[in-house]
This record gives C-alpha cells, structure tokens and sequence, in this order.
C-alpha cells in the first residue's frame, strides 16, 4: 500500500524516522534559544519580555501558519520543503550576524518559524501514515519525542560550548543539522513527495467529519494549555537556576537536560501504556497533576530536593503530548490521521508557546518567582481537567474500529 493511500498493513520504519527527524529539526531550532538566553540577557542587554518573544515569536508564524501549512507541502511538496531549509538557514545566520539587535532577532526566528509550522505538521503526518495500523499507538509515542529530542541536542551542546565558546556554536551546529536534513530529505525525496502528497486526502474520503473537527479543536485547546505550562517551565528554568542558585549557564543548561531525557523516555513509555489499553484520559490527567505539584513545590525546594523535582517533571512529561498525539489515530483511526486531524494541534501547542513564555517573563518581573509558580501551577490543574474530558470527547466521538 502507496503512502498516500492512508492506512498500511506494513510499516515503513525508515519514514516514521525520518517524520520524527524532520519535526525534531523543526523543535531544536525553536529551543536552541532558550538554554543560551542567560547569555543573550547578560551579553546584549535584553529584558525578560524581549527575551520570552523570542520564543515565542517562533509559535506565531506557526499559529497562523499550522492550518494551511499541510496543505502548501502537499501541493508543492519541493519547493515548500526546500523554502523552509532555507527559512531556517537565513533565520540563523541573521542572528550570528547581529545579536545585538533585538527587533531584526525576532524577525529572523519569525522567519523560522515559519518553517517550522510546515515541519511541526509535516512530520508527524509523514510518520503516522508510514507506520502499520497496529502500530499508531507506539508510533504516538515515538512523534512525541521530537520536542525532547531537538531539545537534548541543544542543551548536551550547550553544556558543552557554553562555558568556554559561549553561545555561537549552537547556532552554527543549527547550521550544519539543517544541512544533513536536507541531504536525508533528497535522499529520500520520492517517498517524501508521495507522503507529503497524499497528506491534503483522507483515504476513501474518510477526513474528520463536522463531530470530529470540533473534538480535535478540543484537543487543540487543551495543547495550548498544556503546551503552555511547558514549555514556561522550559523557557525559564535555566535563568531560575542561574538566578537563584548561582549556576553558570553550561550548568543550568545540564540541569535542564536532565528533565528532557525524562520527557524523551516517558514519551515511549506512555506510547507503549496507550498500546497496552491504558485509559487515555487517566493517563494524561494523572501525569499533569504531578507536574502541578511540582509548580506549586519548587519555590520552597533547594538545590538537591530541586534537581529532583525537575527530574520528576521530566518524568512524567511525555505522557500529555503522547495523549494527544494518539488522539487523532484514535478518533478517525490510520486512514483520517492526516494535516487535517494534526493541525489544530499544533495550532493549540503554537497559541500555548506564543503566549507562555512572555506571559512568564512579565510575572516573573512584576511578582517574582513565587508568583509564576502559584499561576502555572494552577494552569497545569486545569490542563490534567480538560485532558480527561478530551479523552471522554474522543472516546465517545470515536469511529468503530
């Protein structure tokens, strides 16, 4: 069975990674920033708010973009994948030219972005429609990861450059993976175009019907909820580390590492529990409300019990996004999880990153730390609520299987 034809009876192993490569490029090169900003704020001066746009300004292109994003590769899947190699390539030679000016940085990571918006969708679509139908609970799992692992790999080089050849290296080795990628993607370029072409089709006419849609836009909200918390606890915990217990920024950036490597492994755990018959909802609730009482617990934590409890965030953090990214194989099975099922997804996860990380950044200047605790935790509550009712929505808006 053709990649465009929907679902397969025979796994294509070598596309679901390649989807998780290209969406873990996209994820790196967001997140590249956030282990260097104690350097950027203390090298070029910029404050908190400036500093969280340029996070978030990367979920803004990707928020108007992430509905249409699908579409415009699978009409001209050559050019809009060669565009967005090239979005991400000027995006970081503007910033290794002129990191001193705030407003040209955060038109370079817009630029970015949006290339990222047609990875972000692009990638898990690619991979959910190689893999085999009894797979796509694993498969979940397996998309999951691409946020931790383009994150590993920008903190592991951070810990590595930072101390001695501060920041720019990172930039250059962004370089140099957008490169390979676009050597595996010509490589590779036939099943990407038949992937990337059947992406705007639902099999036999089979796309989310009106229920459907609304359920996944649920979903979506839920993304943007969840997301947010995340990647807030993210954005800040390195300068948190650097501020409040004098860590140099190589250190924090390892601090910060140890909690991704727990996401990365949750991610498959969880995926492997989803193909067990774990409850959906149980599974994402349950997980979210130990990240909340980690919010609510590390303003009173000091160093050891702290690097504890981001362990147990990173723990226990691949399990929302795994939930939600099994959502729409379950609800419109293989053959329907295409663009249509993933975009409002990553247009919920985009509107979480966009707001998040400024929101954090005022809270953080205006109340301190405490304060972005009491709120992101409180959030985080809400999220494990709305992701129970989610899984309801898709249990009962589910097609029979």
């Amino acid at each position: 069975m053709t990649a465009g034809s929907g679902a397969r009876s025979d796994g294509d192993w070598g596309g679901v990674w390649l989807g998780l490569a290209l969406s873990s490029l996209a994820a790196f090169q967001m997140l590249k920033l956030p282990p260097a900003l104690p350097l950027l704020i203390e090298a070029y001066g910029y404050d908190r708010v400036t500093a969280g746009g340029l996070v978030s300004v990367y979920a803004l292109s990707g928020l108007v973009l992430s509905v249409a994003a699908g579409g415009l590769a699978a009409r001209r899947p050559g050019p809009v994948v060669g565009g967005s190699l090239a979005c991400f390539v000027a995006g970081n030679l503007v910033t290794l030219a002129a990191p001193q000016v705030a407003w040209l940085n955060l038109l370079a990571r817009a630029v970015e972005g949006l290339a990222y918006a047609v990875f972000a969708i692009a990638g898990p679509a690619i991979a959910n429609r190689r893999a085999a139908d009894r797979d796509l609970p694993f498969v979940a799992g397996v998309v999951a990861i691409w946020v931790p692992v383009g994150q590993i790999v920008a903190l592991a080089a951070g810990f590595l450059f930072f101390e001695t050849h501060g920041w720019r290296p990172l930039w250059w080795l962004s370089l140099l993976l957008t490169l390979g990628m676009a050597a595996w993607l010509w490589a590779r370029r036939a099943t990407v175009a038949d992937a990337l072409g059947g992406l705007t089709r639902a099999a036999g006419g089979e796309g989310p019907g009106p229920r459907e849609r609304l359920v996944l836009w649920f979903s979506g909200a839920v993304f943007a909820l969840w997301g947010g918390q995340y990647i807030a606890f993210m954005t800040w915990l390195p300068d948190y580390t650097v501020e409040r217990f004098a860590l140099g920024a190589g250190e924090a950036a390892a601090v910060n590492a140890l909690s991704v490597a727990g996401v990365l492994l949750s991610c498959l755990g969880a995926g492997w529990l989803l193909r067990r018959g774990a409850p959906l909802g149980a599974v994402f609730a349950g997980a979210s409300a130990v990240q909340a009482a980690v919010w609510f617990a590390a303003p009173h934590l000091g160093p050891w019990a702290g690097l504890a409890a981001v362990a147990v965030y990173g723990v226990v953090s691949g399990a929302p996004p795994t939930c939600l990214f099994a959502a729409p194989g379950r609800l419109l099975g293989g053959r329907g999880a295409g663009p249509a099922a993933f975009a409002p997804l990553m247009a919920g996860r985009n509107l979480g990153v966009l707001a998040a990380p400024v929101a954090a950044g005022w809270l953080i200047g205006w109340q301190g730390w405490p304060a972005l605790a009491w709120v992101f935790g409180a959030a985080t509550l809400a999220a494990a609520a709305a992701g129970a009712a989610m899984a309801l929505a898709v249990a009962r808006a589910g097609r029979p299987r």
